[in-house]
């Protein structure tokens, strides 16, 4: 074992006694460590407990986390300790599991928690299930408590279960400077070597926006606010076709000079059906208009139809415009950004726009305006909002449409 010495803010949060604390911190500032030494301590104290420690993925968990508590663990501490799957069991008969959040979702059901520990949360995939569903009921019978650690990255999720006031939860912002055993020369040495703006996410722990954002103009404090859907106005759809990507569709409604987002979903491995039942399900009056990318007229060789042939069986007729690059129609939706509101219920679409990013800027490029921004999962949504923007700046839609547009209305199931 080895002996360690907490730094000062170590010795904050631990001597904190809050049910649920929230840690946003700046690489190599400690955090991992502390989470070791609190599911080590407590483990110790409690006979017979539960504990987890969660990342996004098990690779992950095994890998931060599994020589780790070995390090700082007292000799004699465990009666067996195994490593598939990674688990520490201790002589009073407590027990440590390492585990991951995309790779075994539905194996942190049903379980009973005394302490857990969640780690790079602002990396995890659909963190409100997680939390929510799976990982909050654990430790309802226990009355169990829990850490949540991470870094930054954007104004998403973490973003917003940190802020988020609660009187069972504490928060703190700890930067890398205020580990006092990590060299401070070595800190401004990776300063030179970074970009700002990622410094300051990585290392003083800042929620910034991404750097070579497509969408600057948009306006989180101005243009994400509380609006709903209004059954006086009519409803738009758009898609971005997932065939290995994920499938996004965003409902729109313009009221005068303004375009509103009121809804968003986007899911992967499903069939037309089950967009056709997501949108049928919707309360809102029938769409007037949906549009999306041409390349949803793509035939499939097995099938010999395509995306758009197989929403007209169900009575949706998908507008697109040919001809369009992807600069072309970021070069559209740039005119109309300013006049985009979001619901501000809509986090995951506030995400994409503020996500959403050209690759890191070469030093001989002035502008990024003929790239192609990066491929990953902020851009299927956005992609869903550029084809409507497309669609509508659209003088006349193209003489290639799968077929002229048709009001019909369908059966809301």
């Amino acid at each position: 074992m080895d002996v360690i010495k907490l730094n000062k803010w170590q010795s904050i949060v631990a001597r904190d006694k809050t049910r649920f604390l929230r840690l946003n911190c700046g690489r190599r500032s400690g955090k991992s460590t502390l989470a070791a030494l609190k599911l080590i301590y407590f483990a110790a104290r409690s006979p017979g407990a539960v504990l987890y420690y969660v990342s996004p993925s098990y690779v992950q968990s095994k890998a931060i986390m599994f020589e780790m508590i070995k390090k700082y663990s007292p000799k004699g501490l465990f009666s067996k300790v195994t490593e598939t799957p990674p688990v520490f069991t201790l002589v009073n008969g407590a027990s440590i599991h390492l585990k991951g959040a995309d790779s075994e979702p539905d194996a942190l059901r049903g379980v009973r928690l005394d302490y857990l520990v969640c780690d790079e949360v602002s990396s995890f995939r659909n963190w409100d299930t997680v939390w929510n569903q799976v990982l909050r009921p654990t430790l309802v019978d226990s009355k169990g408590a829990a850490m949540f650690i991470s870094t930054p990255k954007g104004h998403n999720f973490w973003f917003d279960f940190f802020m988020k006031k609660d009187p069972e939860f504490a928060s703190y912002t700890f930067s890398s400077y205020d580990n006092d055993y990590l060299d401070e020369a070595e800190i401004e040495k990776t300063k030179k070597e970074m970009a700002e703006d990622d410094f300051r996410q990585e290392f003083m722990a800042e929620f910034v926006t991404v750097e070579g954002q497509v969408y600057k103009e948009w306006s989180l404090k101005d243009q994400y606010v509380d609006i709903s859907y209004d059954p006086l106005l009519p409803v738009e759809v758009s898609f971005d076709f997932g065939v290995n990507d994920p499938t996004a569709i965003v409902w729109f409604q313009r009221n005068g000079g303004e375009i509103r987002i009121i809804d968003h979903y986007e899911t992967s491995n499903a069939n037309v059906e089950h967009f056709v039942q997501v949108i049928r399900s919707k309360p809102y009056r029938i769409p007037s208009l949906f549009t999306g990318d041409a390349a949803g007229k793509a035939r499939s060789i097995v099938t010999n139809t395509s995306p758009i042939d197989e929403y007209a069986k169900h009575d949706i007729f998908i507008r697109t415009t040919d001809g369009l690059h992807i600069p072309d129609q970021i070069r559209i939706t740039h005119k109309y950004m300013k006049s985009l509101f979001v619901s501000n219920r809509l986090t995951g679409i506030r995400d994409c726009i503020l996500n959403y990013h050209y690759p890191k800027k070469k030093e001989n490029i002035i502008n990024q305006s003929n790239e192609i921004p990066i491929h990953d999962e902020w851009s299927h949504t956005m992609r869903a909002i550029e084809y409507y923007f497309a669609n509508i700046d659209s003088q006349s839609f193209s003489n290639k449409v799968h077929r002229p547009y048709e009001k019909k209305k369908f059966n809301i199931a």
